[in-house]
């Protein structure tokens, strides 16, 4: 898997927005995996405010792939490319630079964006 994050947004949220993308890559272990990847995803844009004087507020956004989109049917080689129609699936508009300012979204110059993929247990 591979997450992209534009800083200065894409598409919809460009110029306005912290865009976030998560896609399937191929590797070298795609005959063993089972497809089309279905896993819960979740993206967090991390609070960096100190949890002693307030309760970090983390903005977060969760999806479920659907199986019938060809982003997450088994990659083939020719997917490697980062072309926008292979950004995967994601958040444009993700979060506003106007509410990015509003906690400690930025904390010395960083930013901390966390991609989870909730794989249940067999």
């Amino acid at each position: 898997l591979q997450v992209s994050a534009f800083l200065n947004g894409n598409g919809s949220g460009e110029s306005s927005h912290l865009s976030v993308y998560i896609r399937v890559l191929p590797g070298e272990y795609d005959n063993l995996l089972e497809w089309p990847f279905s896993y819960r995803v979740t993206f967090s844009l991390l609070d960096q405010s100190d949890p002693s004087l307030s309760k970090p507020q983390h903005i977060t956004e969760t999806f479920h792939p659907d199986p019938n989109w060809k982003n997450f049917q088994k990659p083939g080689a020719s997917r490697g490319s980062l072309d926008e129609s292979t950004l995967g699936f994601g958040y444009p508009k993700f979060i506003s630079h106007e509410d990015i300012k509003k906690r400690n979204y930025v904390r010395d110059n960083a930013i901390f964006i966390k991609a989870s993929v909730e794989i249940p247990q067999k």
